[in-house]
């Protein structure tokens, strides 16, 4: 395969190595080493780039190529290359769920304390209301000693 073509199609549809990379699903370095012809796709990754480039730019002679010892070698270095590029995707991703789901406990944690702390008010809110009262009025109507007894209000009705 030649690496020209791949660097014609980046270039006629106006992206990057880094993009190109991300569609196929390997590496950048990989696809670098494809377009400077030092290693060629196969298998898997032959079949996407065909996909993506379609025969405009690539065809099954490509394959028929003879490979030696050092392509072999580099195609494998490719194949770790692409093997740690998806590793580190899947701990991205891992990252950020782990990092959402933190999000949320945190979320539900503050609710809850606003909520016990809300509910702790209104009880301490009663107690201090049922306090006055009895402090008033006494338990049955009675006025404790040494508490300020309400007076009474009186209205008297003004002549219209």
């Amino acid at each position: 395969m030649n690496g020209k073509n791949i660097i014609k199609y980046r270039e006629d549809n106006g992206i990057s190595q880094i993009e190109l990379a991300d569609k196929l699903g390997v590496a950048r370095s990989t696809l670098s080493r494809w377009e400077k012809n030092k290693t060629t796709p196969h298998g898997d990754d032959y079949a996407k780039l065909k996909d993506l480039l379609g025969d405009e730019y690539l065809s099954d002679e490509d394959l028929s190529e003879r490979k030696t010892t050092n392509d072999s070698i580099e195609e494998m270095s490719d194949r770790v290359d692409n093997i740690l590029y998806q590793v580190t995707q899947i701990e991205s991703n891992q990252r950020s769920f782990e990092e959402a789901n933190n999000k949320s406990m945190l979320k539900h944690r503050r609710i809850r304390t606003a909520v016990i702390i809300i509910t702790c008010i209104i009880i301490l809110i009663g107690f201090i209301f049922g306090w006055v009262l009895i402090m008033n009025y006494g338990i049955r109507n009675e006025v404790i000693e040494g508490s300020a007894k309400i007076e009474s209000i009186t209205y008297y009705e003004t002549e219209k």
